[in-house]
This record gives structure tokens, sequence and C-alpha cells, in this order.
């Protein structure tokens, strides 16, 4: 379970990161998008790395 759910926030992170360089390009600094989309990616990232710290610990990954 812990894998599906380390995949899924992986893709989310690609996403994400897809997401902030649209709106970098895109809005060229006129709204916060670029700024969400990172924000984003930056928490799913902490996410990412509790995963992996409870996968470790519980020695199922």
């Amino acid at each position: 379970m812990i894998d599906f759910l380390i995949v899924i926030v992986m893709l989310g992170i690609f996403a994400s990161l897809g997401s902030g360089l649209y709106f970098l390009v895109h809005d060229r600094g006129k709204t916060e998008r670029t700024v969400v989309s990172l924000s984003i990616r930056v928490a799913l990232a902490v996410l990412l790395l509790v995963l992996l710290a409870v996968g470790f610990i519980t020695r199922y990954t």
C-alpha cells in the first residue's frame, strides 16, 4: 500500500512541477499561480519523505 502511495505522490510532484513551469512561462509573473504550484510541490516532497521514512521504519518498502 505504501508503494502505491509513493508512486502517486511522485506523479503528483512531476505534475505540479510541470504546471509550475507552464504558469511561469505563460503568466510572466503577473499571477501567483507559479508560487502556489511550487508550494504544492514542496508539500508533496515533504509527504514523500514522510512516506519513505514510515516505509523504512516499518520495513515495508
